[in-house]
């Protein structure tokens, strides 16, 4: 069991497909903030919060899509999510 958290907890990206064939590559919170500069990866659960990303859950790991980060980037830091309501 050891071996494999410690193989899970190593693990950087993952590749999931799509319809149509394309590959989006999933990466952690953590290589999430690295990616955008170094900033602090409460800032990227605060904006999964505030629906400015969008989350991809992996078992219980928060994971964040590639194309996620780069329409944030295009866009000035707002993704094209929709707005969350609260019920």
């Amino acid at each position: 069991m050891a071996q494999v958290s410690a193989v899970s907890s190593s693990i950087r990206s993952v590749k999931l497909g799509e319809s149509g064939g394309i590959m989006d590559e999933l990466i952690s919170v953590e290589e999430a903030a690295r990616r955008l500069g170094g900033i602090s990866k409460w800032t990227i659960f605060s904006w999964l919060s505030q629906g400015k990303l969008i989350r991809t859950k992996v078992g219980s790991r928060t994971m964040l899509r590639q194309s996620e980060l780069d329409k944030v980037i295009q866009h000035g830091g707002k993704s094209l999510a929709p707005k969350r309501t609260r019920g």
